[in-house]
């Protein structure tokens, strides 16, 4: 009878042990995921900030308010951001573009990913191309 309370100690030691070793990968897989998710979050309300801005271009003819509407687009969703706004108008191709750059901050603290890139920011970058009418 003591033989197998012996196995069971040692199945329940073993348990623990692997459990030890498993969950620091699956916690940084899980943070992983949750960046990523956040990212394409982010680079999503950029990228329908520039599209609402071109269609403003379009629909005013002045590239006047186009900052504007960027901020107030992305304000609720990323307070304080640094986002940078371009409208290009290409009369001989008839097209105008709109870019909106963004300086992406993790969910982590922007430390944690700048430091796995030299210590430079990460750029997300949205542009939009439409015909003028």
């Amino acid at each position: 009878m003591r033989n197998r309370t012996d196995r069971d100690h040692k199945q329940r030691g073993l348990a623990a042990l692997e459990m030890a070793l498993i969950l620091p990968l699956l916690a940084a897989i899980f943070f992983l995921l949750l960046e990523g998710a956040y990212a394409m979050r982010t680079y999503s309300l950029i990228s329908e900030a520039s599209r609402e801005a071109a269609r403003l271009v379009l629909r005013e003819g002045t590239t006047a308010d186009v900052d504007t509407l960027v901020h107030s687009l992305t304000a609720a969703q990323l307070p304080g951001a640094t986002l940078n706004t371009s409208v290009t108008t290409n009369t001989t191709q008839g097209t105008v573009t709109v870019e909106v750059n963004y300086d992406y901050e993790t969910l982590f603290g922007a430390s944690a990913l700048t430091a796995l890139n030299n210590n430079q920011t990460y750029v997300l970058l949205a542009r939009t191309t439409m015909p003028l009418p």
